[in-house]
């Protein structure tokens, strides 16, 4: 069953009016409880950006203020720079702890946006 199949076998009747996105962070929140702990594999999939900020934001809150632990499978430098986040890069050899900042698929985005940083400030100019 993919992710948007599960999710929607989950959530309630309102899901039609939702996106994809808007869906998983409908689920989130009705899903996550207290004192729990979490395996989260990707749980950014179907999210813009700014959805993977928000859900980056709620699940800190959940470990801060409602004593959740999670353990997240993901590639998003929005979930990896969580405050607090302890991060294994599973492709190093042997697996080892990094700052969310010495990741390669990290490093990678830095390196696009820094060569493409021109444009964006030239549309800021307009």
């Amino acid at each position: 069953m993919t992710q948007s199949a599960f999710v929607r076998s989950r959530v309630m009747d309102s899901l039609p009016e939702r996106s994809n996105g808007e869906s998983a962070g409908f689920y989130f929140r009705q899903r996550i409880g207290e004192d729990a702990l979490y395996l989260l594999d990707e749980p950014e999939n179907s999210l813009s950006p700014q959805g993977q900020m928000e859900l980056a934001d709620y699940l800190e809150e959940t470990v801060r203020y409602m004593g959740c632990q999670l353990v997240i499978s993901t590639h998003s430098p929005y979930l990896l720079a969580m405050k607090g986040a302890k991060i294994y890069d599973l492709d190093a050899r042997p697996a080892d702890i990094k700052r969310w900042t010495q990741l390669a698929g990290v490093r990678a985005g830095y390196e696009f946006y820094r060569r493409h940083s021109a444009e964006f400030e030239a549309r800021e100019e307009e």
